[in-house]
C-alpha cells in the first residue's frame, strides 16, 4: 500500500476533489478522491498513453470512450471523469444508447485518423460531437425563447391591458422543419392539416414566376389527395374486416364517396325533393355532367348466388334479387317522372345565391354495391356470377372487394403522376 501512494502524487485540488496522477509503466492513469470521502476512495478518471486517453464510462453498453490524437481531455468530456459535459448525451449515450454489440466509443483528433476499428466500436471525430452540441444549444436556446413567447402570451391574452409585447412562437425555422415528420402527422387533426394547407398557399405568394406557383400548389392538391385516399382506405379495409350492418357502409359512402370518386359533383337529399315513392335509394349522387346515380348499398358479407341443382347453375340470392328489383323500381320510377324529378332536385338545391341543379334523368344508372369475391370460390360460379351481372340493364353491381382495388389503384396512379 505504501508503494502505491509513493508512485502517486496530488497534482490538483478543487473545492470538493483532490486530484491524483500515478505513473506506471509508461501510462499516466489520472484518479478523483472526494475530500469527504473518510475511506479516501480514489476513482480512475482516465488513463492516458501518448496521445490516446482511455476514459471509463459508466453506460448501459458503452464501457469506454478512448480519445485518440489529444494531448488533454477535450472540454465535450468532463475532466474529473463524469462523462459528457452536454448533461443529453451524457443520458443518452448512458441510458438510452442500448446496443450489447457495442462497448467502446472511439473520439478522434482528425476525422482522417479514422481507421479500422471492431465491430464493437464507434467511431466519431471531434468536430463532429462539437456540431452536435452547437445544435442540442440552438434548440434548447429555441425552445427557452418559445417558453417566454407562450408565457408572455398567456399574460397578455389574459390581461391586455399589460405592457408586454405579443409574438408569433416561429422564431426558429430549423426546429419547425425538423419538427415535420411523420410522428407529427399522427397527431394532427383535420383542422390542422387544413392550415397547414392554408399556410403553403400563402407561402407560395412569395414567388413571382407563375409557373413555380402552380406546381407548388398541383402538388399540394396531389399530396392532399393522397392522404385522404390513404386515410379512406384504411376505414374501408376495417369496415371490410368487421362486415358491420347496412348502415354503417352508408354512413361511409354517404361522408367519403364523393372524395375518393372525383366522378361526382352533388350528393343529394332524395328525402327532401318529391319522387312519389315511399322506399328511397341509400344514396343519390350527381356526376359532373349533370347525370343521376342510385347507390343501394348492401352489407358486405351478403350472400350473393344460389345453386340450382336440377338445373345445375348459380342464380341471384333471395335477397339479392330484392335488391336489384328494388334498383330497377328507382329507375323506372324515376324515367316515368324524369321532368317533375328534375324540376324538384332544382328547387331544393336552390339558395339565395344560385338557381340550383339542373340534371338529367334521361338515362339514370343503379349502382349495387354488396357482398365480396370470397364466395366466388370456384371458376364456375365465378363465371355464372360474371354473367349474371352483365345481364342486368343500367344496373352496375359492384363487390366491396373490388371497389377496395379501385382505391388503391387510383391512390398507385396519383403517386405516379
Amino acid at each position: 500500500m505504501n508503494i502505491f501512494y509513493i508512485m502517486m502524487k496530488q497534482v490538483k485540488e478543487t473545492e470538493k476533489l483532490l486530484i491524483f496522477e500515478e505513473l506506471k509503466k509508461g501510462k499516466i492513469i489520472t484518479y478523483r478522491q472526494h475530500k469527504e470521502d473518510v475511506d479516501k476512495h480514489k476513482i480512475e478518471i482516465y488513463t492516458k498513453i501518448e496521445e490516446n486517453f482511455y476514459y471509463p464510462f459508466e453506460g448501459n453498453s458503452i464501457k469506454t470512450i478512448i480519445l485518440k490524437g489529444f494531448n488533454e481531455i477535450p472540454n465535450i468530456l468532463s475532466s474529473y471523469g463524469y462523462g459528457f459535459t452536454e448533461s443529453s448525451l451524457n443520458s443518452f449515450f448512458k441510458y438510452k444508447f442500448i446496443n450489447q454489440a457495442i462497448d467502446t466509443l472511439i473520439i478522434v483528433d482528425d476525422f482522417y485518423l479514422k481507421g479500422k476499428y471492431k465491430k464493437s466500436e464507434i467511431v466519431f471525430s471531434l468536430e463532429d460531437f462539437e456540431n452536435l452540441i452547437t445544435s442540442l444549444n440552438q434548440e434548447q436556446r429555441a425552445c427557452n425563447d418559445t417558453k417566454t413567447i407562450l408565457t408572455s402570451n398567456f399574460i397578455i391574452e389574459n390581461y391586455p391591458k399589460v405592457d408586454l409585447e405579443y409574438k408569433e412562437t416561429n422564431n426558429n425555422k430549423n426546429l419547425i422543419l425538423r419538427n415535420l415528420n411523420s410522428k407529427l402527422i399522427e397527431k394532427l387533426t383535420a383542422d390542422d392539416v387544413e392550415k397547414f394547407g392554408q399556410f403553403y398557399v400563402e407561402a407560395t405568394k412569395k414567388y413571382t414566376r407563375s409557373d413555380i406557383v402552380k406546381r407548388m400548389i398541383v402538388d399540394l392538391q396531389k399530396n392532399a389527395q393522397l392522404i385522404t385516399l390513404q386515410e379512406i382506405i384504411k376505414i374501408y379495409e376495417k369496415l371490410l374486416k368487421d362486415d358491420p350492418a347496412e348502415s354503417a357502409w352508408q354512413t361511409f359512402f354517404n361522408s367519403y364517396i364523393t372524395l375518393f370518386d372525383n366522378r361526382y359533383a352533388y350528393k343529394l337529399d332524395y328525402k327532401n325533393i318529391a319522387t312519389g315513392i315511399t322506399k328511397f335509394p341509400d344514396l343519390v349522387l350527381v356526376d359532373i355532367y349533370g347525370y343521376i346515380d342510385f347507390y343501394e348499398l348492401k352489407k358486405s358479407g351478403m350472400p350473393l348466388l344460389q345453386f340450382d341443382n336440377s338445373h345445375k347453375t348459380y342464380y341471384w340470392s333471395k335477397e339479392l334479387s330484392k335488391t336489384i328489383a328494388q334498383a330497377s323500381d328507382y329507375l323506372q320510377k324515376a324515367r316515368e317522372n324524369s321532368v317533375n324529378y328534375a324540376k324538384s332536385i332544382k328547387e331544393e338545391t336552390a339558395t339565395e345565391h344560385d338557381s340550383g341543379l339542373d340534371v338529367s334523368i334521361i338515362n339514370p344508372r343503379a349502382i349495387i354495391v354488396a357482398g365480396s369475391t370470397k364466395e366466388l370460390n370456384n371458376s364456375k360460379k365465378l363465371n355464372h356470377f360474371k354473367n349474371l351481372r352483365e345481364s342486368l340493364k343500367d344496373i352496375e353491381f359492384v363487390l366491396y372487394d373490388e371497389l377496395l382495388d379501385r382505391l388503391k389503384n387510383l391512390v398507385n396512379l396519383i403517386k405516379l403522376d
